[in-house]
């Protein structure tokens, strides 16, 4: 059924005429006055048998167009209609050929074709029952029920081939978004591992010496330069920087940095090394693990313009490893939608129950609807910096939109009169929306929200509090990291959306939270007077 809702093709047309030639044959010859040579129920059983022996020579493009295929489904009414007359039928229940004609005409053009194709079936059998009956009343059943059935077969068939048609085409645009995110996916890791490969060669090829010890003192990292530097083998890398007494002061300044979690950009000490003072240059940085803990430290010395631009390349490969974990977190999220999408299309397949196809049809809907979102999410957030175009926003009207499209919740807004700063109105407005909708998913059917507005340091700031169930300290720590979520349908990004366009207003935001007491949002959004400030800003990132 699939295959025919999605394009009728002249084998199918030409099966299914095989199917109504046969059951007028059938008609004919169970009729009245049976199907005798040179009957005229004969000759038009041949006449419509040898229509669809010509069609089978006619071109395929031809058939395709609507006023062939009209023409076709036309020709075919009259035929039954003919046969019906002829079998003396109008007092049975033979009419019901005419549904599988109505039905080829909504799957094999639209509601356009099927409903006229339905209007000729009424107006003939209406004609052939008055025929047989000149004195029929219009209340008789034959009438007040048979003829609106046909009108509501040929609405109920075309409305459900075009909803199908549709979902065919989203479920065709979904599998090959999914093929070509599968083959992005595949290229982003290819080009990681060529990356992660490539940043260990320029370790072991610049000239400036490169060594890395995790928390515990274990050497993770030494690179030529590193190793003559040191008059040490590459056996030293996995043994603890404690067997090396002429590195305890470089392993204090390393400590040092991790403990206080910052970098030494430049410094200077002298290493003895096997009865010779060695005086280097170098700076100090935290290794941060997977978990964002920092769980080491590396030394780079001697040449720290070789060694910036080496540390470009390690962040670009970082960056590189974080779209690939993106990339595979959407190919994932899709899939799922997708599945149920094509699951409950099979399911239309199988059935004419009227419920079960609305309801069917309105689950595919909620996938597609489930993957529109998630897409709508990642463009947000995946979108690169743009220049921002100013112009005067007032908060406070957006709040007040915002409060209006949520009637079931209690909003309070006071503070300042006129909110006034400078952005980009629906860029700020998704900003409010995210959090609003966020405090309004935590409250229960008694809870409120607080919004108050205050001007200071050339910010607005806007204060979203309310007394909903509060994010735990756990929680409150990973809030803003993508992907991070604990709502059911949630995509984890609502929040870093929201850092990113404050970052292009130059805003920030601070959160508090306890669980079970709450959750409060400051938006710090800057003025006119700090405009310039934001512009001068986003020229140095």
């Amino acid at each position: 059924m699939v295959i025919i809702i999605k394009n009728m093709n002249k084998k199918i047309l030409l099966s299914l005429r095989f199917v109504l030639i046969f059951a007028t044959i059938m008609v004919l010859n169970y009729s009245h006055n049976g199907l005798n040579v040179l009957s005229p129920g004969y000759t038009l059983a041949l006449i419509y048998l040898l229509s669809n022996l010509i069609l089978f020579f006619i071109p395929e493009k031809t058939l395709n167009r609507n006023i062939a295929s009209f023409s076709i489904f036309l020709f075919d009414i009259l035929t039954i209609s003919l046969a019906i007359y002829f079998s003396q039928g109008a007092q049975t229940d033979l009419y019901l050929v005419y549904f599988l004609v109505i039905f080829m005409a909504s799957v094999g053009q639209n509601m356009n074709g099927s409903i006229p194709i339905a209007i000729v079936a009424c107006l003939i059998y209406g004609w052939i029952i008055y025929r047989a009956n000149p004195g029929i009343s219009l209340l008789d059943s034959r009438i007040l029920i048979r003829i609106p059935f046909l009108f509501m077969i040929a609405l109920f068939s075309s409305y459900w081939s075009q909803s199908t048609r549709r979902e065919l085409k989203k479920k065709e645009e979904l599998e090959r978004f999914n093929r070509e995110l599968e083959k992005e996916v595949a290229r982003v890791v290819a080009e990681e591992i060529e990356l992660r490969q490539y940043s260990e060669k320029i370790i072991n090829c610049v000239s400036s010496g490169v060594i890395a010890i995790r928390d515990d003192g274990v050497i993770t990292t030494l690179n030529p330069e590193a190793l003559r530097v040191f008059d040490l083998t590459t056996d030293a890398v996995g043994f603890n920087i404690n067997q090396y007494e002429f590195l305890f002061p470089l392993w204090e300044k390393m400590q040092a940095t991790v403990a206080s979690q910052s970098t030494v950009a430049r410094d200077e000490i002298t290493l003895k090394i096997q009865s010779r003072e060695v005086p280097i240059g170098f700076s100090l940085s935290p290794i941060s693990g997977a978990t964002g803990r920092f769980s080491g430290c590396v030394a780079i010395f001697k040449d720290l313009s070789e060694i910036r631009a080496l540390e470009q390349q390690l962040k670009h490969a970082e960056q590189l490893g974080y779209i690939g974990k993106m990339a595979s977190w959407v190919a994932h999220e899709i899939r799922n939608p997708l599945t149920a999408i094509d699951g409950f299309a099979q399911l239309l397949e199988t059935t004419v129950d009227h419920d079960k196809i609305m309801k069917y049809s309105s689950e595919i809907h909620k996938g597609s609807q489930r993957i529109s979102y998630i897409i709508e999410d990642i463009l947000a957030f995946a979108r690169t910096k743009r220049k921002i175009e100013y112009m005067e926003v007032d908060l406070k009207k957006i709040i007040e939109s915002i409060a209006k499209s949520m009637p079931n919740i209690k909003i309070n807004v006071s503070g300042i009169l006129s909110p006034v700063c400078q952005g980009e109105s629906e860029s700020l407005r998704r900003i409010f929306i995210n959090l609003i909708s966020n405090s309004a998913e935590a409250i229960d059917e008694n809870g409120q929200i607080w919004i108050d507005f205050k001007e200071a340091e050339g910010h607005i700031i806007t204060e979203i509090r309310d007394n909903g169930s509060g994010i735990s300290d756990e929680d409150l720590k990973k809030m803003f990291t993508p992907f991070f979520t604990r709502k059911q349908r949630g995509t984890g990004l609502g929040l870093s959306i929201v850092i990113k366009i404050l970052k292009e207003h130059g805003g920030r935001i601070e959160i508090d939270s306890k669980k079970g007491l709450g959750t409060t949002c400051r938006v710090f959004i800057p003025t006119n007077a700090t405009r310039e400030t934001v512009n001068n800003k986003k020229e140095e990132m």
